[in-house]
């Protein structure tokens, strides 16, 4: 019988790099904590919250954000334009989780929407420590 490694496949945490990438290209944002996240994601339809951002069981990095109401455009946007897989949408929580290969799409994903926002005038908001 072949007995093969088993792999470990811890989740990490990303969040800190994903702050660190965003502070060296010079674009602001704000932590919140996450019972304020909720709050902030309800402003209105241009407010998105980014949740979090890590690397999962399966090997992937994810990314999850909280919007107004879940709405379409966001959905679309991180699976056609960004090329993320979609692997969550719930509707009761707000919340897209999204997943990718490699952690440079993700981070690139992470630094176009918080410049999207900023065209917008308003900042990302990330669920972290302050």
């Amino acid at each position: 019988m072949i007995e093969f490694r088993q792999r470990k496949n811890l989740e990490q945490d990303l969040m800190p790099e994903a702050l660190k990438y965003l502070k060296s290209k010079g674009i602001d944002y704000s932590i919140i904590t996450p019972d304020k996240a909720d709050e902030v994601s309800r402003q209105n339809s241009k407010a998105l919250v980014l949740m979090h951002f890590k690397l999962n069981t399966s090997g992937y990095y994810e990314i999850q954000v909280k919007d107004k109401e879940c709405y379409r455009y966001n959905r679309k946007f991180l699976g056609d334009y960004c090329g993320l897989r979609i692997t969550d949408v719930n509707e009761k929580e707000r919340t897209i989780t999204a997943e990718a290969d490699h952690k440079g799409l993700v981070l690139s994903v992470i630094e176009v929407i918080a410049l999207k926002l900023l065209t917008l005038n308003t900042t990302l908001a990330i669920v972290g420590k302050k």
